[in-house]
């Protein structure tokens, strides 16, 4: 391993892995006017986290970018509004990986992001970690064609500090042949290997109570989410304003119906008795 500085402090890389981001990622960025994806993945504190802080910030010293907590996204709105807000050559983190196993509805949301700001994140020239519990959970557009490359975090015996590497070709092979069976173990060999150590370039502190506040939110992240919820609000508002229950209501919001998507009278009734968690649509 090398060292580099940030912050006045010294932290360490796998020398191959700095000779591939300042030989072909880096001159991407600052001369090619494209963006870099990379995807992270582990078991559950395997060190995935640490991992990404840790190149996220030699990525941040190398391309002169600036890089704190609010670097860090833990849910898809943040992230989202990251995307849109960064500034040029800025490295992005999305850590999907706080939250344990992935929900099937929020890394589909994760790849509608990468589909609908491909222009933007191309645009800024960033620099972006998605870091999950399994690439194999994404669908085939981020996991295949967005992305980079994969790094797979693992321990070794019980203990953590390893990863490898899979290039956009065996990541793309590794995908189609485990993911039946999530099964990394598929390929002969990933491109190479490597070591960090547990270091972190963001405060833990901050980072923890981030994380631990992400945890006790309430408010829905989503886009899906946010629509079922301004949905659940414009119904009750305009059920409240004529005075209207459940079922007149639904009579009275069939007229525009065109598409018959309207919900069903019990999910009315429940989103007015305020139960908008157990609607069903």
């Amino acid at each position: 391993m090398v060292t580099f500085e940030f912050n006045g402090k010294t932290y360490y890389i796998d020398g191959r892995l700095k000779r591939d981001f300042d030989k072909k990622i880096i001159p991407d960025l600052l001369k090619k006017d494209k963006d870099a994806v990379f995807l992270v993945d582990g078991r559950e504190r395997s060190g995935k986290s640490v991992w990404g802080m840790i190149h996220g910030a030699y990525m941040a010293s190398k391309l002169k970018s600036k890089y704190d907590l609010s670097n860090i996204c833990l849910d898809p709105l943040e992230f989202r509004n990251k995307i849109l807000s960064a500034s040029k050559r800025e490295v992005i983190i999305y850590d999907e990986a706080h939250r344990g196993m992935g929900s099937a509805r929020t890394l589909s949301e994760i790849n509608n992001i990468l589909k609908d700001l491909m222009m933007e994140m191309g645009q800024r020239n960033l620099f972006v970690f998605i870091i999950l519990p399994t690439f194999f959970l994404l669908d085939r557009y981020a996991a295949l064609f967005r992305s980079r490359g994969l790094f797979h975090v693992y321990e070794r015996k019980g203990k953590r500090g390893y990863w490898c590497f899979f290039n956009e070709k065996n990541k793309q092979l590794l995908w189609l042949r485990g993911k039946k069976e999530f099964n990394y173990n598929c390929m002969r060999w990933p491109q190479y290997r490597g070591r960090f150590l547990n270091q972190y370039p963001i405060s833990e502190e901050e980072y923890r109570k981030k994380k631990a506040q992400g945890f006790k939110r309430t408010t829905r992240t989503t886009r899906n989410e946010q629509y079922l919820a301004q949905r659940n609000l414009l119904m009750k508002a305009y059920a409240n304003d004529l005075g209207y229950n459940a079922s007149e209501t639904y009579k009275a919001l069939k007229i525009y119906d065109i598409n018959n998507i309207l919900p069903k009278r019990r999910a009315i009734s429940d989103v007015l008795a305020r139960k908008e968690g157990t609607a069903k649509e």
